[in-house]
């Protein structure tokens, strides 16, 4: 699964503009330049990328479950 076709090779003028990437610095499945890649050309493409990594945590660490939250009623522009 590798998602950089659709960006680098193939643009995909259809994808999300907005993206919240995270990752635990001890990942066994995920290499962290994954993400730094992923991210560089995202933002390279003009998107809105928020990325963060989780110090000491694995993969699939969910640390800031709070703050994702606010970020998706900030990109959708969600008001209660």
């Amino acid at each position: 699964m590798n998602p950089m076709y659709h960006l680098v090779d193939r643009v995909n003028e259809n994808r999300s503009k907005h993206w919240w990437i995270r990752l635990g610095t001890k990942d066994s499945d995920t290499a962290l330049t994954v993400a730094g890649n992923l991210t560089a050309r995202l933002k390279n493409l003009g998107d809105d990328v928020d990325t963060s990594y989780y110090w000491d945590a694995g993969h699939g660490a969910d640390n800031d479950p709070g703050d994702f939250v606010k970020w998706i009623a900030t990109v959708s522009g969600y008001r209660s």
